[in-house]
């Protein structure tokens, strides 16, 4: 069996739905109904940014992956673009689940200190029409006061957590050249992609921490944060 059919049989079991059956709304209007999304509008907008974007890559997957069969030839100026594409979406998403992530441990800690009062006391009073600012307070406060969204931000982020550990492996070998964490896993072929048959997405060979390699596309993290967001 050639390296070739070898990989096609492997994906044989992993089927994704067609572009046009997904309901791209869950993401861009979902992410919204989050904690830290829904009451901060300009984080919210970039949850939203990741959504729209994500309908529009998923198009041209499958617009490669169409082209890719019927040419029976790797199609390469449009392979080059889905797999910029795909990388920036992934750089993008993990910045906004990594700036989630940090505003929920930067909350707990001062909220386990008791420091809440003296962050918001100490954040510039100046400024009344920088919403951020506002918003930030309206946060902490309402972190410090109400137990219920504490109790939600963990929950939501005991749900998003494996999407994020799945960006950050993509993330960290495509832009670092290693495993997260492991400078010294350093992957064979960083940002080199193949075209996935059944969606056309860009599959990556990606090292782990424990020197083990693992395939993964864009569409995988896209389908992975779409159904944690239909289970908040």
């Amino acid at each position: 069996m050639t390296d070739q059919y070898q990989y096609e049989a492997e994906r044989d079991e992993v089927p994704y739905v067609f572009w046009d059956q997904l309901d791209f709304s869950i993401i861009t209007m979902g992410l919204k109904r989050l904690p830290f999304f829904k009451d901060d509008i300009y984080l919210g907008m970039q949850a939203i940014n990741v959504g729209v974007a994500d309908s529009v890559i998923t198009q041209l997957e499958y617009e490669l992956v169409t082209e890719y069969h019927e040419t029976e030839r790797t199609p390469i100026e449009t392979s080059m673009a889905v797999s910029a594409l795909s990388q920036m979406w992934i750089y993008g998403l993990y910045e906004v689940l990594r700036m989630w992530r940090d505003r929920k441990f930067q909350f707990e800690k001062l909220f386990q200190n008791s420091c809440i009062d003296l962050k918001v006391d100490s954040m510039s009073s100046d400024e009344t029409l920088n919403i951020t600012i506002e918003t930030r307070k309206k946060q902490l406060q309402r972190f410090n006061q109400d137990e219920d969204y504490r109790k939600r931000i963990t929950e939501v982020w005991e749900l998003l957590s494996p999407v994020y550990r799945m960006t950050e492996l993509i993330r960290i070998n495509l832009a670092k050249h290693c495993a997260p964490g492991k400078d010294g896993m350093v992957p064979r072929a960083p940002g080199y992609g193949r075209i996935n048959r059944w969606c056309g997405a860009m599959d990556f060979e990606l090292i782990e921490k424990d020197g083990y390699y693992t395939t993964l596309n864009r569409r995988d993290i896209a389908d992975a944060l779409r159904a944690v967001i239909a289970n908040c």
